[in-house]
């Protein structure tokens, strides 16, 4: 039993505890390792290099630089500079608010970057790529504890070369890399559940074809059905019997595109609740901008709640200006213990800032069962905000008066969070096992 997933996005990482909340517990292998990987995951890469799990993210300000340099930087982004001229980019990990150092790209004198240091979670430098004119990867260099090259990944060749100290391995590509690295585990293979058309499945076709396979399928459709989707569907892949959909309106478009495959099942994620809604009287909006949509109407006629505004940096005169409303409590420059409360404390939210989100605010807000409403002009993460709760700057009546109606009228509270529900497509283990066979 393995799960073999290409990338750490945020899918990847939603299937990962849909899994595991369902009963699925079993080894995960990402292909690509990009030194985030959740901490009990592994990667071909990190396996040869022998990478320590030890230490803490490093900081933009601790990357090492000559004499006389200087790094800048904010909660977005830095930079390394000497003299006015930039030589590098500093680029954060996420949350980008607490300026952990995910890569630095070293600049050419044309400002193009052409060499990238890669570090993980622990503060280590884990590899280093070099890039061409184009700002495309040419080769990716993995180092181990010490700093000694253990595997080069050449991206134009395809090939990838293994110095296992007295023996030198060389493979055609990552597919065959990865065949040596499952010999060596000695994983349990019987069935694999993968989430990409790419090497993942490539992998599955030089294994035995006697499996109980599942993709899991995390995009939309362009029109037509992939074509290594279709070796699928036309039985060239035996071990693999089902295609999971998560998306429900890219299920429904599988199922018109196929005519009706048997292969094709929907599962949306099972996501994190933190604790049931209190239907206390407690808004929060967490922000950095002092742009917030119709926040004076809303704070005026929404008299009875406490609004709390909290900012992970310092806040313009013009919000510190709302905290002489008695209703109004600031919280510029936010501590982490601080804004963990504020998370439990409050029981609605409104995604009415401008500009970027941050911490993914909507998304922790579902995940704390609190009821989200918005701006047309101002939601940042529509999944897991109902259709009907997203207004017109110019319906702010309307928005008032829903939020009155859900804080004191329990049922109606309800009906709102299951439309959110709802909108994010959540699954539960009782439809995982169904489909999955648990």
């Amino acid at each position: 039993m393995l799960n073999l997933f290409e990338r750490n996005d945020q899918k990847t990482r939603d299937l990962l505890y849909s899994l595991k909340q369902a009963g699925f517990e079993r080894p995960t292998v990402f292909l690509e390792d990009d030194g985030w990987l959740p901490p009990e995951c592994e990667s071909p890469f990190a396996y040869f290099a022998k990478q320590e799990k030890s230490g803490r993210p490093r900081y933009f300000n601790e990357i090492k630089v000559p004499r006389f340099w200087e790094i800048i930087g904010d909660n977005r982004q830095a930079s390394i500079g000497f003299y006015g001229q930039t030589k590098a980019k500093i680029v954060y990990a996420a949350p980008k608010e607490k300026r952990w150092v995910k890569e630095v790209k070293w600049l050419d004198p044309a400002g193009r970057p052409r060499l990238i240091d890669h570090y993980d979670q622990y503060g280590h430098r884990f590899a280093q790529s070099v890039c061409d004119e184009a700002q495309k990867p040419i080769v990716k260099t993995y180092f181990d504890a010490k700093q000694h090259e253990v595997l080069v990944q050449n991206f134009v060749t395809d090939d990838l070369i293994l110095n296992q100290g007295e023996q030198i391995l060389t493979f055609k590509n990552l597919t065959e890399f990865t065949l040596y690295y499952l010999a060596k585990r000695k994983f349990s293979i019987e069935q694999i559940f993968i989430n990409s058309l790419s090497y993942p499945l490539f992998v599955l076709l030089k294994l035995p074809q006697t499996g109980n396979d599942v993709l899991f399928w995390q995009e939309d459709f362009q029109g037509n059905i992939p074509g290594n989707m279709e070796m699928i569907l036309n039985g060239s892949v035996p071990r693999l019997k089902k295609i999971v959909v998560q998306d429900a309106k890219a299920y429904q478009t599988a199922i018109q595109l196929s005519n009706n495959s048997p292969y094709f099942e929907n599962l949306g994620f099972i996501y994190e609740k933190k604790r049931e809604n209190g239907q206390r009287k407690q808004i929060f909006i967490l922000t950095n901008s002092d742009q917030l949509e119709q926040i004076k109407t809303l704070s005026t006629q929404l008299s009875e709640f406490e609004f709390h505004i909290a900012a992970i940096t310092e806040m313009s005169q013009k919000l510190m200006d709302l905290g002489h409303q008695a209703n109004i409590s600031l919280y510029p420059n936010i501590a982490p213990k601080e804004l963990a409360k504020l998370w439990q404390q409050a029981d609605f939210y409104l995604d009415i800032n401008h500009h970027q989100e941050l911490m993914q605010a909507v998304r922790q807000a579902f995940e704390n069962e609190m009821l989200t409403v918005g701006f047309e002009n101002t939601v940042h993460d529509r999944h897991f905000i109902a259709p009907e709760n997203i207004y017109a700057p110019e319906q702010v009546e309307q928005m008032v008066q829903k939020l009155k109606r859900a804080a004191s009228d329990r049922a109606y509270l309800a009906t709102l969070l299951k439309a959110q529900k709802k909108q994010a497509e959540m699954g539960s283990v009782a439809m995982y096992q169904t489909v999955l066979g648990g």
